[in-house]
């Protein structure tokens, strides 16, 4: 059984943008994991890139109602929320040379490499490339 499973910035939104193709399939994702007791990890990286997309696409309360949400879960123990540090930004970074030929973001490449320091191989989001660093993608499409 799946413990924890890494959370890109597409799930979230597809989570809170109803409007996202990816609402549903999200959402039946999220509640069939709460319910087995997997627990959820993101980054600061994708907070501020979820933040960053609802608050220029949804407007700031959506924003702001997410950090909130994010808050709760967190104080809730449902998502862990891990700082990337110096080193794993670094390592991001050698990450995206190791990769030059998949379209990856810095932000993706810093998940990929707090995700698999953390042993975690199952990745909540909608980005092909997490597959191309060997990460199973939910929900599949």
């Amino acid at each position: 059984m799946i413990s924890e499973v890494f959370v890109d910035s597409g799930a979230w939104i597809a989570l809170l943008d109803a409007d996202d193709p990816g609402n549903r399939a999200a959402a039946r994702y999220w509640d069939r994991q709460v319910r087995a007791g997997v627990r959820f990890m993101t980054t600061n990286y994708v907070v501020s890139e979820a933040g960053t997309w609802l608050r220029y696409h949804a407007g700031l309360p959506a924003a702001l109602a997410f950090r909130q949400r994010i808050d709760a879960a967190g104080a809730g123990g449902l998502v862990r929320r891990v700082w990337v540090d110096e080193h794993a930004d670094e390592e991001a970074w050698q990450l995206l040379e190791q990769y030059a030929d998949v379209k990856l973001s810095v932000v993706d490449a810093a998940s990929a490499v707090v995700a698999r320091k953390a042993g975690i191989g199952e990745v909540f989001g909608f980005d092909g490339d997490f597959r191309a660093l060997g990460f199973d993608v939910q929900p599949a499409r």
